[in-house]
């Protein structure tokens, strides 16, 4: 069975394609349907072997985390299939991924604290633990509430400690002081390792970093949507500022979200790839990371949702071998074009930051392989 038969998401959205090739790809070619992906969790994949999951530390924490890193984006109807869940939280580990990024979100349907505490149980000291404080009702950011929700997780993770901790917001705006501070006051008393800040507007960066002392920032990062540079906005890379070298030079840990650009890019993407890759034997989410693996972003640890064991497998592989070949360079350069025309067409409003992160400088030279 070739690569592109059985790569399977959970995500909502797809686009199908009109034929199209090297040149620059018309929206009029592009006929936008979203549909839920049934959920596939045969497993079709042969498990990675032979390799070695690269680790290192997270910033100047102390905290050592894989390269690769377990992220919390699923489908709400993957929660009840617990066997396989587990499954796949258990293969990672033993594939060498130390570090799980873990959501509680009591809107969504998707509670996961607890669940993965059991999964996890037989190695709770040996893994690196990352949740976001997202309240049970989604919107509640009283500080005095800020202890009770991180008492929780200790609970349902049967820790004393939670390694990674980031606030429930992704800009300064909504977020007061008071709250922040809770979170550091936490940290002094030994139940948080490390304090970070998910970033979605560009603009925020600096005043993340001005007021508060994290100690890891989180950011989307892609072969599309690359963030690594902010500034000026001419697209020439050397008038751009490397958010990554600036986080370095304050000892901040360098967390990458969004490796395929998010859930509502995946699909399009992967239908793109088919047909843009004659041959089949192509791994979109393979040449997606080793991008990012590659380029000057030097992140700590990458996050990835995983829907499915071969999910797990796959993306476990290209950080074994992270070397990019000529034919996965021509592709990605050429979804950056379908991407290009496309991504106002596949994005909803609340992913509409992503246009704003520098769409024409990258990191990883693909400009020779068009």
């Amino acid at each position: 069975m070739k690569r592109r038969e059985f790569v399977k998401i959970g995500a909502a959205g797809s686009a199908a394609l009109g034929a199209v090739g090297c040149s620059l790809i018309s929206p009029g070619k592009i006929d936008i349907k979203r549909k839920e992906t049934p959920l596939n969790l045969e497993v079709t994949r042969l498990k990675p072997a032979g390799g070695t999951m690269p680790a290192g530390e997270l910033g100047k924490t102390g905290i050592k985390v894989s390269g690769f890193g377990f992220g919390s984006h699923m489908p709400r109807e993957l929660m009840k299939f617990k066997k396989e869940r587990g499954r796949m939280i258990r293969e990672a580990v033993d594939l060498g991924v130390n570090t799980f990024d873990v959501y509680e979100r009591n809107m969504g349907g998707v509670m996961q604290w607890e669940p993965t505490g059991k999964y996890l149980a037989p190695v709770k000291h040996d893994v690196v633990i990352s949740i976001l404080m997202m309240p049970s009702n989604g919107v509640d950011l009283k500080p005095d509430r800020v202890e009770p929700h991180l008492e929780d997780a200790l609970r349902k993770f049967g820790r004393d400690y939670i390694d990674m901790v980031r606030p429930p917001v992704h800009t300064s705006k909504p977020l007061t002081h008071d709250y922040m501070s809770e979170l550091f006051r936490l940290k002094e008393k030994g139940k948080i390792r490390a304090v970070g800040f998910p970033i979605h507007e560009s603009f925020d960066i600096d005043p993340i970093l001005d007021a508060y002392p994290i100690d890891y920032m989180l950011f989307p990062y892609n072969f599309y949507h690359n963030c690594l540079t902010n500034g000026k906005t001419t697209g020439k890379t050397d008038e751009y500022n490397s958010i990554s070298a600036k986080l370095r030079s304050r000892g901040i840990g360098v967390t990458i979200m969004k490796p395929l650009g998010s859930d509502w890019f995946i699909h399009p993407l992967i239908r793109a790839a088919q047909q843009l890759d004659e041959t089949g034997e192509i791994s979109l989410p393979q040449a997606a990371l080793k991008y990012i693996v590659n380029s000057d972003v030097n992140a700590d640890v990458v996050f990835a949702g995983m829907y499915s064991l071969d999910n797990v497998y796959e993306n476990v592989e290209a950080f074994y071998d992270p070397s990019m070949t000529p034919e996965e360079k021509r592709l990605l350069n050429k979804l950056r074009r379908v991407a290009k025309v496309s991504q106002n067409h596949w994005l909803p409003e609340h992913y509409k930051f992503l246009e704003q992160w520098s769409p024409d400088v990258f990191g990883t030279d693909l400009t020779d392989t068009a």
